[in-house]
């Protein structure tokens, strides 16, 4: 009795006619359209990448410009308060800036018995 039960793979009766027919189609027909598309999947992701990367390369040119302006009109305004000593040669500025040592920082030794 136990053996007549493995005679047959319950598999057999679940999988088998119309019903295996449609599903091997559906699988079929799905793999073969999911790699028509995957080219076009491929190129929309490569045009949205480069419009990012353009469009990044642009905000950050814009965002470093107005970085750039504010630290000039930062450091004009600092010129102007501290009124530094200057020397001039031909039509270029040197400017020699008196308060370095302000904004120094600290230097720590290296102690050796400390690891």
């Amino acid at each position: 009795m136990i053996y007549q039960q493995f005679q047959q793979s319950p598999l057999q009766t679940r999988i088998s006619g119309p019903r295996a027919w449609l599903a091997m189609a559906i699988s079929v027909s799905l793999i073969c359209l999911s790699l028509f598309l995957l080219p076009f999947v491929l190129l929309f992701g490569a045009i949205a990448l480069g419009c990012l990367v353009l469009f990044s390369r642009f905000y950050m040119a814009r965002q470093l410009a107005k970085f750039n302006q504010a630290q000039a009109n930062t450091k004009q305004h600092a010129h102007v308060a501290d009124e530094p000593q200057s020397q001039v040669y031909g039509s270029e500025t040197i400017v020699r800036e008196t308060n370095a040592t302000r904004y120094q920082g600290r230097t720590f030794e290296h102690k050796e018995d400390e690891h």
